[in-house]
């Protein structure tokens, strides 16, 4: 026996990585083909060679592979790191600091930025610095100090500037730890003293606002971070979830719940009232329904969202914010589920003195027509989800026209407000556009059938490709290529992946069997030989 799995794992030395090719000249008996294929199974579903007790049981199998002991490894909760690695090259799931985390509440630059003098680890707000201090500066590298009435002593500077002290806090994100914040930012009053709301982007923007209580409504990088990762988490959770729980994989697709910790919930409750650019505002739960837990605690609560728009991964925060305008999410939808991408042909773009040029339409704007002319429709879907940002425009607060915006677009006179020049058509720059002044810009060019996609919400496109069984088509395509490293031939195309994307649909969506159909097949085994 002993023998056996020596030469067992001897073989994988020899093999060296499998790829879709002839084996290596390296002479094997008939179990030692059988290690190459559990050692290509292994890396496939868990991202990493077997292990001793995986050899012994090929060997007491009797050297054979087959669907029971596929099914026995798909078992395993370690077929997450297949479902992980898959989906994160699908999604491409990242976000940065600033995609969630307004300039106004981010301490995210120290004060050796400024200035290499002192201590530099002192945290400091960059509006603060510009209106309170006169300049983009921290405070002085000493403790702060007030007078005999409590007001802040500051010391007039050189350069112009006047700069107060610091004072120590525990923040939020390290409770138990005190870190050195300029005492201007470290201010816990609700209201400013010209009486803006502190919790609010347009209070923290001025500068007059601190950071709350344990610096609750800022962020330094350690925080952004964590915040930052939970995101990513929180959308590679929400795909494993339906898998590992054996629920249809269409799930993560479709539902209104979505999964928070410790950081999303401090995140979703102080920071995003902040998000202006991108424009984030209110979280996509209510916050009185949030669980009560710390910043620091890592353990994972199913929430409700608040509109029946939701639609899984594809309205979650990390999915809005990677991408960021309706035409980009659509684009990803349609490269990740649909195998289908938006690609222009390879022909020259028409004069710019060409009148086409000029079309603000961009579905029939000469050059732009190939793409948009099936990319507008697309994108409408995200058509209430704001572009740069995840702030939900729900027709109560953002109704389809607002009379203000038309009379202000019509008016160049008279100046348009944030919301509308934001949210709604407001600049008309072709005599074309004049008609839809006022109007939602989610809603300009578009007929009645898209109107109808902008109000369904992203769930619409997933059950249309569904039911014209695109999603089953191309769930099969990628994994084909994921597992049998190379993109399907002509003819596989056309005989042998509708035969496991029919098998996908008849198994329930079920990822693991779909996985399974491929692994099993005579094909997956050539490849690894």
């Amino acid at each position: 026996m002993v023998r056996r799995i020596l030469a067992a794992c001897l073989t994988l030395l020899c093999a060296g990585p499998a790829v879709a090719q002839e084996a290596p000249a390296c002479e094997a008996p008939v179990e030692v083909d059988a290690t190459r294929h559990l050692r290509q199974l292994t890396l496939d579903l868990f991202g990493r060679v077997p292990t001793e007790a995986e050899l012994t049981a090929l060997v007491d199998s009797g050297g054979e592979i087959d669907e029971a002991f596929v099914d026995e490894m798909l078992g395993s909760e370690e077929v997450g790191a297949l479902v992980r690695r898959h989906h994160r090259d699908l999604l491409w799931p990242s976000t940065e600091a600033l995609d969630v985390l307004s300039a106004a509440s981010a301490l995210l630059l120290p004060a050796s930025f400024y200035s290499g003098e002192g201590d530099p680890n002192r945290l400091f707000l960059l509006f603060t610095g510009f209106y309170e201090r006169g300049g983009l500066v921290p405070c002085n590298d000493e403790p702060a100090a007030w007078d005999d009435n409590g007001n802040l002593l500051f010391e007039d500077m050189p350069d112009g500037t006047r700069r107060e002290g610091y004072v120590m806090v525990e923040p939020y994100w390290a409770p138990g730890t005190e870190v050195k914040v300029c005492a201007l930012e470290a201010r816990i009053a609700p209201m400013s003293d010209d009486g803006l709301d502190c919790a609010t982007a347009q209070g923290m923007s001025t500068g007059r606002c601190g950071c709350g209580p344990d610096l609750q409504r800022c962020a330094d990088f350690t925080a952004v971070t964590r915040i930052t990762q939970s995101l990513q988490e929180q959308l590679l959770r929400m795909v494993e979830a339906p898998i590992a729980e054996g629920r249809p994989y269409t799930d993560m697709l479709f539902g209104t719940e979505e999964l928070v910790d410790g950081p999303l919930v401090h995140y979703y409750t102080y920071l995003t009232p902040m998000g202006i650019d991108p424009i984030i505002q209110s979280p996509p739960v209510d916050v009185a329904a949030l669980p009560d837990i710390p910043f620091t605690d890592s353990s994972w609560h199913t929430v409700e969202r608040s509109s029946d728009l939701h639609s899984g991964i594809l309205t979650s925060m990390s999915f809005l914010l990677r991408f960021q305008t309706g035409r980009a999410r659509a684009n990803r939808y349609h490269v990740a589920f649909l195998c289908d991408p938006f690609i222009a042909p390879d022909t020259p773009l028409p004069s710019a003195e060409d009148p086409c040029s000029d079309e603000p339409n961009l579905r029939e704007r000469c050059g732009c027509n190939y793409c948009h002319g099936r990319l507008e429709p697309a994108a409408a879907w995200w058509g209430r989800f704001a572009d740069a940002g995840t702030l939900l425009l729900d027709d109560q607060s953002f109704p389809t026209y607002l009379r203000r915006c038309a009379e202000c677009a019509r008016d160049p006179g008279r100046p348009c407000d944030f919301v509308c020049q934001r949210f709604y058509v407001s600049e008309i720059g072709h005599e074309k556009q004049e008609p839809f002044a006022g109007v939602l810009k989610s809603y300009e060019w578009r007929d009645e059938a898209e109107v109808a996609r902008v109000e369904a919400g992203p769930a619409g496109l997933v059950q249309q490709s569904i039911d014209d069984g695109t999603l089953a088509a191309c769930a099969a395509e990628q994994l084909f290529t994921r597992l049998y490293k190379r993109p399907p031939t002509a003819d596989e195309r056309l005989r042998e992946l509708p035969r496991f994307a029919t098998a996908f649909v008849d198994s329930g969506y079920d990822f693991k069997a779909l996985v399974k159909a491929l692994l099993v097949d005579p094909a997956y085994r050539r490849m690894v030989r």
